[in-house]
């Protein structure tokens, strides 16, 4: 396991990574697709500081819109992050399922099945694996309901990228969910939360919240996790300048004391 961070597409983030020897870094993209266009330059710069990506992200499209032309235009999204994870040498593509409050579980899951399967065929055609996030941003295949009928059934070679904070937000029992799940996490995500009162306050970086990260790696390792762990940053008080960094350097340092010297592997080495 090798720990790195969500990273911007930008020089800068590369530098700070070599500087500081992270040995990973991985993007995410919504709205703005623009630097899809500069796969060739981050590629340089992957190459210039010896950093490897470990997966390409697209959240919050919604691929069980009504509209049909929306839904074709997330799926356009999506093949043009496929393409990019390839040109720039990420393992990994991961999205969300979409959302459609008029349909039951059961509904949602049938359309899945259905919208995915050329998707996730097109990203193992290219030499990449597939997985779906945690997160409940325009997504319903969030915990074991939906994995269980997608992941178990539908699609047997697709994954989960995994961050504990979003069961914890929704009074879900992360642990649980990782301790039988945790053989599909082809991803995973280090970012903590802090509760005031019992309501989450802010999003903070890993050790400075509410998640016993021992316990999160201890299960990791039960299911010989290979992959690596990215933090990510968020919350007011992180977002931006020089506080950005320091939350990864903070995440980092906390993490790292988790992390068996033996532990390392190649970000390609996903188990399956």
């Amino acid at each position: 396991m090798r720990i790195g961070f969500i990273a911007r597409p930008v020089e800068d983030d590369f530098e700070f990574a070599a500087l500081k020897e992270v040995p990973c870094l991985e993007f995410h993209f919504s709205s703005d697709l623009s630097a899809l266009r500069r796969s060739a330059e981050i590629r340089g710069w992957k190459q210039k500081y010896e950093t490897d990506i470990s997966t390409v992200a697209l959240f919050g499209r919604n691929y069980l819109a009504a509209d049909e032309a929306e839904r074709r235009e997330h799926f356009a999204a999506l093949r043009q992050v496929t393409d990019f994870a390839k040109a720039v040498g990420s393992p990994l593509v991961t999205t969300g399922g979409g959302l459609n409050p008029t349909h039951s579980r059961e509904q949602s899951c049938e359309r899945a099945a259905e919208l995915f399967a050329e998707p996730i065929r097109y990203a193992e055609s290219l030499g990449l694996k597939f997985a779906f996030y945690n997160c409940p941003w325009a997504n319903f295949i969030t915990g074991p309901e939906a994995w269980e009928p997608l992941l178990g059934q539908a699609f047997p070679t697709a994954g989960i990228k995994f961050d504990p904070s979003h069961p914890l937000h929704t009074g879900q029992d992360w642990s649980r969910q990782l301790a039988d799940w945790g053989h599909r996490v082809y991803h995973a995500h280090a970012k903590d939360t802090l509760f005031i009162d019992g309501k989450p306050f802010e999003d903070v970086p890993a050790g400075l919240g509410e998640i016993p990260w021992g316990r999160f790696f201890a299960l990791l390792y039960h299911h010989r996790y290979r992959g690596d762990i990215n933090v990510e940053i968020n919350g007011r008080t992180w977002s931006e300048g020089q506080m950005h960094y320091s939350g990864i350097l903070l995440a980092r340092h906390h993490l790292q004391q988790f992390i068996a010297p033996s532990g390392l592997a190649t970000p390609s080495d996903f188990p399956i």
